[in-house]
C-alpha cells in the first residue's frame, strides 16, 4: 500500500494491460483503418463499443515520455482516432462494431438490438420504436414512429383516413445486418355513401447495423379508376414526451432551403402548424445539458413535397409532430412517395441545423468497412480538449519525437475547441441556458492550465479566469459542519442538481491546477470547504438486483426536496479522480493550498488509505499486466477506469 503512494510507483503494468488487451482494430474510415481502445476486453452484452472520451483519457495517460516511447505507434493510432472523431464544433461520442439481432418476438412484433440502439416493432399497430442504447440506466425509448393519416380531396370534398386503423398486412425480414419492416393499410372512403377503395399505403422502415440512420418511407398506390387531388401523406412521431427515463422534447427546428433556422418552442398547450415548404431538415430537441439533451433529426429525402409540420403540445411539451407531405393537383392510378432518414442523438448542439444536415448526408455515404458512429456529442467534452493540450505540451517540450507538424496540430485543435466551448457552453450558460456539466468543465480548466504552463501566453490566463468563474457557480452549501463549512459541486446547475464524488474531485482538481495562475481567494476557500465534504461512509448499493453493503469514501448532501442523499466512490474511476486530486494538492506550488492540505492531512490520509485499499482489492494480475476492475464486485476493467486509476497514481507531468 505504501508503495502505491510513493513517487517510485510503477504504473507501466497497468498501461501495458490496457494497450495489450483493449487496443484493437475498429473498422475503417475515409483516412484508413482505425485502431482504438475498446470499452472492455470482452464484449459487454454482445457489444464492442469504442468511446471517444475514454480514448482521450488514454491519450492523457500516455502523454508521459516513458509511456509514449514504450507504445509510440499505438499512441499515435489512438490519437488519430481521437482526432478523427472531431469535426468542429462536434466531438462525436463513440463507434460500435456493427450489430443487429432480434432479442424477442418476431420480425413483425418483436425487439431488436442494433449497434447503438434498441428497436421495437409492433407492425400490426403501425408502430416502430427507436431508442439510444447504453450499458446503464440511460437506455430509453426516444422515439415512436406512428400516428399517421392520409388527407385528400375528391370532387371538391376533403377526406382524412387513419393509417393505423386500416392495417391489413405486415411483414419483416432480416438480411445481412438489415431489418426491413413494413405495414400496409388498405384505405377506403365513401364519396357517395358506399365504401370504395382509395388504394394501399405502405410504410417501410429500413434499419441497418452499419449506420445510425433509419429510413422511413410512406408510399400510396392509388387504386385504378380513382381520381383524387391535393394529397397529404404523413410521417408521424407520437407520444414524444412520455416522461419515462426523462424522455421529453420542447422545441422544433426547421431549416429552410435558404439556410435559415426557425425554432418553435412548446410554451403552451394546443395545436400549431409550422410551415416547412421545401425543407430538407427538421429536428425535435430537448432542453437539457448539451452533453445529455435528446434530439431527433430528420433529413427529408423528398423535400420538394414537404409542406408543413403539424404539432400537438401537452403540458408545454411536444406530444405529436407529423410531417405533412403535399402532392398538389389531380392523381389517378399513380404512386406517391414521402421518405425520410431519422437520426437519434443524446447530446448535441441542436442550433447547428445545417451541420446536422451535412452529417446526415455524410453518414449515408460512409466506407463499407466503417463502424457506425454515434453522432451525439461527447458529454465529457472537456477530456478531449485536455488530451490535445497534454499531447501538445509533451511534443512541444521535446521530450518525445513527434511527426512533423503534430505539435502545432495539437495546439490548433486545443485552441479551436476552446473557442467552441466558450461559444457553445460558457456564453450560453451566462445567458441562462442549461449547457454545462461540472466534470466536463473541470477538464476544460485542466486543458487551459496546461496551455498556460506550456506557452506562458496571457490569453490562457484570461480564459482560465472565465472558466473558473463558471465552475464556482456549481458550489452549494452542504448540511455538515463538523470540520467547518462544507460545499459540494453539483453535476448541473439548471438541471440534474445531483452531487457525485467524481464531479466533486474533478472540480477540486481543476481549482488546484488553476490556483497557481489566478490570485483569487475564492479558489482556496472553495478547495478548503470542498475537502470538508468528503467522509468515510457505509452505504447501500444494488448489485445484480441485490443490495450490497459498501464501505468507501462519499459525500452526504440533500436533494431539492430536502431528502438526505449519499454519493459514494463505489466505482473505481471515482477513486482514481479523488487520488489524483489529493496528489495534486500535496504537490501544489501554492503556499496557501499546501497549508490547507496540512490542516486536513490526518483526514485526507485516512481517505487516501481507504481508496488505495479499495483499488488494491479490485486489482488482479494478468499475464499482460495489472488490471483494475471497475469495482471490487466487477469482473473486469473498462476504458475509463484503467487510465483514470493510473492518472490517480501518478498524475500528468504537464498538469
Amino acid at each position: 500500500m505504501l508503495r502505491m503512494r510513493s513517487e517510485n510507483f510503477d504504473p507501466s503494468p497497468y498501461a501495458g494491460f490496457l494497450m495489450r488487451k483493449l487496443l484493437r482494430p475498429c473498422g475503417g474510415s475515409p483516412s484508413g483503418p482505425i485502431q482504438a481502445v475498446a470499452e472492455t476486453e470482452l464484449q459487454m452484452d454482445g457489444d464492442t463499443w469504442v468511446w471517444t472520451d475514454d480514448n482521450a483519457k488514454v491519450v492523457e495517460m500516455l502523454a508521459r515520455p516513458a509511456f509514449w516511447r514504450a507504445y509510440p505507434q499505438q499512441a499515435l493510432e489512438i490519437l488519430r482516432f481521437l482526432h478523427g472523431m472531431c469535426e468542429a464544433p462536434f466531438v462525436f461520442r463513440r463507434i460500435s462494431a456493427p450489430r443487429l439481432s432480434r432479442t424477442s418476438g418476431t420480425a413483425e412484433d418483436g425487439r431488436y438490438v442494433h449497434s447503438m440502439m434498441h428497436v421495437g416493432v409492433r407492425l400490426k399497430q403501425g408502430t416502430v420504436m427507436l431508442g439510444i442504447r447504453f450499458h446503464d440506466a440511460r437506455t430509453a425509448e426516444n422515439l415512436f414512429l406512428t400516428g399517421n393519416y392520409v388527407h385528400f380531396g375528391h370532387r371538391g370534398k376533403p377526406y382524412t383516413l387513419d393509417v393505423e386503423d386500416a392495417i391489413a398486412e405486415v411483414s419483416g425480414r432480416e438480411e445481412k445486418g438489415v431489418l426491413v419492416a413494413h405495414h400496409g393499410s388498405d384505405l377506403r372512403f365513401s364519396p357517395d355513401g358506399a365504401p370504395q377503395p382509395l388504394g394501399r399505403i405502405t410504410y417501410t422502415y429500413r434499419i441497418d447495423a452499419r449506420t445510425m440512420l433509419v429510413q422511413v418511407e410512406a408510399a400510396l398506390e392509388i387504386a385504378p379508376g380513382v381520381e383524387i387531388e391535393d394529397v397529404i401523406l404523413t410521417i408521424g412521431h407520437d407520444n414524444l414526451s412520455h416522461g419515462r427515463n426523462n424522455v421529453h422534447y420542447g422545441r422544433v427546428g426547421i431549416l429552410s432551403p435558404a439556410g435559415a433556422v426557425a425554432w418553435h418552442v412548446a410554451d403552451k398547450d394546443g395545436n400549431v402548424t409550422l410551415p416547412a415548404t421545401g425543407a430538407e431538415y427538421y429536428s425535435l430537441a430537448q432542453e437539457e445539458m448539451r452533453g445529455f439533451a435528446l434530439g431527433v433529426h430528420t433529413r427529408s429525402l423528398t423535400p420538394g413535397n414537404l409542406h408543413e409540420l403539424r404539432v400537438v403540445q401537452k403540458q408545454k411539451r411536444l406530444h405529436w409532430v407529423v410531417a405533412a407531405y403535399r402532392f398538389p393537383g389531380a392523381h389517378r392510378g399513380t404512386r406517391l412517395v414521402a421518405a425520410e432518414d431519422k437520426l437519434l442523438t443524446a447530446g448535441g448542439f441542436y442550433d447547428e441545423a445545417a451541420e446536422y444536415l451535412r452529417l446526415m448526408r455524410q453518414a449515408s455515404d460512409m466506407p463499407p468497412d466503417a463502424w457506425p458512429r454515434d453522432l451525439s456529442i461527447s458529454y465529457d467534452y472537456g477530456v478531449e480538449i485536455n488530451a490535445f493540450a497534454k499531447a501538445h505540451a509533451m511534443f512541444a517540450s521535446g521530450e518525445v519525437e513527434a511527426p512533423p507538424g503534430l505539435a502545432d496540430e495539437m495546439r490548433r485543435m486545443t485552441d479551436r475547441y476552446l473557442e467552441v466551448y466558450d461559444a457553445q457552453f460558457v456564453r450560453a450558460f451566462w445567458d441562462g441556458k442549461n449547457t454545462v456539466f461540472c466534470r466536463q468543465l473541470a477538464f476544460v480548466i485542466l486543458a487551459v492550465a496546461t496551455m498556460m504552463r506550456s506557452t506562458g501566453e496571457e490569453q490562457y490566463r484570461k480564459r482560465l479566469a472565465d472558466l473558473v468563474e463558471v465552475l464556482l457557480q456549481f458550489q452549494v452549501t452542504l448540511p455538515g459542519d463538523i470540520a467547518g463549512p462544507e460545499t459540494g459541486f453539483l453535476m448541473g446547475v439548471r438541471s440534474v442538481r445531483d452531487m457525485h464524488v467524481d464531479c466533486q474531485s474533478a472540480a477540486l482538481l481543476a481549482l488546484i491546477h488553476a490556483a497557481p495562475w489566478l490570485p483569487d481567494e475564492r479558489i482556496a476557500a472553495a478547495i478548503d470547504r470542498g475537502l470538508n465534504a468528503y467522509a468515510l461512509v457505509t452505504g447501500r448499493f444494488m448489485w445484480a438486483e441485490k443490495p450490497r453493503k459498501v464501505d468507501t469514501v462519499g459525500i452526504h448532501w440533500k436533494d431539492g426536496g430536502g431528502k438526505p442523499r449519499l454519493s459514494m466512490a463505489f466505482w473505481n474511476f471515482h477513486a482514481g479522480l479523488t487520488l489524483r486530486m489529493l496528489r495534486a494538492l500535496r504537490q501544489s506550488p501554492v503556499v496557501t493550498l499546501r497549508s490547507i492540505e496540512a490542516r486536513h492531512a490526518d483526514r485526507l490520509d485516512m481517505i487516501e488509505t481507504v481508496l488505495l485499499r479499495q483499488l488494491a482489492r479490485a486489482t488482479q494480475a494478468r499475464e499482460e499486466g495489472l488490471e483494475v476492475r471497475c469495482s471490487s464486485l466487477s469482473a473486469e476493467t473498462n476504458s475509463e477506469t484503467q487510465p483514470w486509476v493510473v492518472l490517480g497514481f501518478v498524475g500528468n507531468p504537464h498538469d
